[in-house]
């Protein structure tokens, strides 16, 4: 048996554990990725995607030719009994710079991450190796594993990243349980090539009470469809090529079985880790919860999990983290897991009611909320599908009673277009790049006092923004820009207010300059400096 020291040992290669693994090794640290098999996965299964994954994406160098394969700006409609709309839902236009909601292709995701984690540098890809046994010490993890040809092999690193699926080997190798439930529908999903009908960019999910399904456009002839299953009904017999020309016949009359790329019976979890984190081990997307489909919300919880937890490993490797920010991971990402959880499982509900008394009972009633302006908005809009606010685990308050500033601290950051005093016009995040920023939002008084000495110690970059004027360079040391959209020079004042934006591009803490000392002191219970 031979050992291997690296920085982080992630084991899974699907888009999660690839996601996670980029995001560290584009910040310097060594990467050893172990993946039972031995290429990416080429079968279609998550297929929405909202802009917070968009935008980690863009950040890897990948947004837009994933975006080049992905339908766009899309929606989800809802169809009653006898095929009467009930229910239109579009997210609100999106403040990040990217498309609210996409339907994209897994496959295509998954080789531009594999791509480019092969070509990194800090990346060691070990394909074919399947995790045997693991253990832990104060200073580190070791990974026991076959590799390809059944040889028994050992790597150690700083800390372990289980990202390998529902099915997680690490997860029941460090004994963490999983709560939750198993709904009995098992559904059967159809993906298909060559569809050449136009169809409306919204995912169609059609409750009649007979026989729910769900319909799923995508680009370049794309459909997805999936059709639940009753109980008397075999899965093999489900998945025969006669049975999937029946079931899709209504769509598509003369199916060619070289179009279907995949049929396969699902069952889906609503389940949840009961803890994130032992130690030096973590657990990121399907490895930590699996929920039903019907929100669209598993993968790209995953993403989130994997941008999380990736910039608190990075304070570690530095050596400034702090147990609180490192248990800050657990904190924001299990709230928000359980929460989306519950909202897959509602919606669920929603799609897979059969019978004539109970899908009556519902149309009914769902009409009769959206004669209410506020229920119908919060439905339209899908406003049910929230985005995680992290405020429960050390986040900075505004101290100067500012409601204006309350309101974004612990939501992803807007990103308006801007401009630099060259006159070049970029999105926000080009200038943030993937560290901690202080944003600082220029009122209509200059400021007199310099900034308090202890963020060139804590390392931020230091942006000023001002709206409706050409920045000129003020000479200090900050990145100088216009606000050409106006959704964060919008929070100005008569002084300068201040934005700290930690790496994942969600705001820290809100303040004004009287509130620095306040805010570093805030901050070192999570980073030292």
């Amino acid at each position: 048996m031979n050992a291997a020291t690296n920085d982080v040992i992630v084991v899974g290669a699907g888009p999660i554990g690839l996601t996670h693994a980029l995001i560290l090794a584009d910040a310097g640290f060594s990467v050893l990725v172990l993946e039972r098999a031995t290429q990416p996965g080429d079968l279609p299964r998550a297929i929405s995607l909202v802009d917070e994954s968009l935008r980690v994406m863009a950040d890897l160098g990948i947004a837009e030719p994933l975006k080049s394969e992905s339908l766009l700006d899309t929606g989800s409609r809802y169809f009653g009994l006898n095929g009467r709309l009930l229910a239109s839902a579009k997210p609100m236009p999106s403040r990040i710079g990217q498309p609210a909601k996409s339907q994209f292709d897994q496959p295509v995701m998954e080789q531009l991450l594999f791509d480019r984690a092969l070509e990194h540098s800090n990346i060691d890809f070990k394909l074919g190796h399947e995790v045997t046994g693991l253990s832990q010490s104060v200073r580190g993890v070791t990974v026991e594993a076959t590799d390809s040809h059944g040889a028994n092999v050992s790597f150690a690193a700083e800390w372990l990243v289980g990202a390998d699926g529902g099915k997680s080997t690490v997860r029941k190798l460090a004994n963490i349980p999983l709560v939750g439930s198993t709904q009995p529908q098992r559904w059967i999903v159809i993906d298909l090539l060559g569809e050449t009908a136009k169809r409306d960019p919204f995912a169609e999910f059609h409750c009649d009470g007979k026989r729910p399904y769900v319909l799923v456009p995508g680009v370049k002839g794309r459909l997805r469809i999936e059709f639940m299953l009753f109980d008397r009904e075999d899965a093999d017999e489900m998945t025969r090529p006669e049975m999937i020309r029946n079931l899709v016949k209504p769509f598509r009359p003369q199916l060619d079985d070289a179009d279907v790329r995949r049929a396969a019976v699902y069952v889906a979890h609503q389940r949840i880790a009961k803890h994130y984190r032992v130690n030096r081990l973590f657990l990121i997307g399907d490895a930590a919860h699996l929920m039903p489909p019907f929100a669209g919300q598993g993968l790209n919880a995953g993403i989130r999990d994997a941008q999380n937890l990736a910039w608190k490993l990075i304070e570690a490797l530095r050596g400034r983290a702090t147990e609180q920010l490192l248990d800050s991971y657990e904190v924001e990402r299990h709230t928000h897991g359980a929460k989306m959880v519950k909202v897959s499982r509602r919606v669920g509900r929603v799609v897979m009611a059969t019978g004539t008394v109970v899908p009556r009972l519902r149309d009914t009633v769902v009409r009769g909320l959206c004669l209410i302006p506020k229920v119908r908005d919060f439905l339209s809009g899908m406003k049910f599908i929230t985005p995680p606010v992290y405020t429960e685990a050390g986040a900075a308050t505004a101290t100067s009673a500012l409601p204006a500033l309350a309101e974004v601290i612990g939501r992803s950051l807007s990103q308006p277009r801007v401009q630099t005093t060259d006159g070049e016009e970029m999105p926000l995040d080009t200038v943030l790049g993937t560290g901690w920023s202080l944003i600082e939002i220029a009122g209509r008084s200059a400021r007199t006092a310099p900034l308090n000495a202890g963020w060139e110690a804590f390392g931020v970059r230091h942006v000023v923004i001002a709206a409706g004027r050409r920045p000129a360079a003020n000479g200090s040391g900050s990145i100088d820009l216009v606000d050409l959209d106006g959704s964060l020079s919008k929070l100005s004042g008569e002084r300068s207010r201040f934005l700290l934006i930690r790496p994942d591009k969600y705001v820290y803490g809100a303040f004004e300059q009287t509130d620095e000392v306040a805010i570093l002191a805030k901050l070192r219970e999570l980073v030292s400096f």
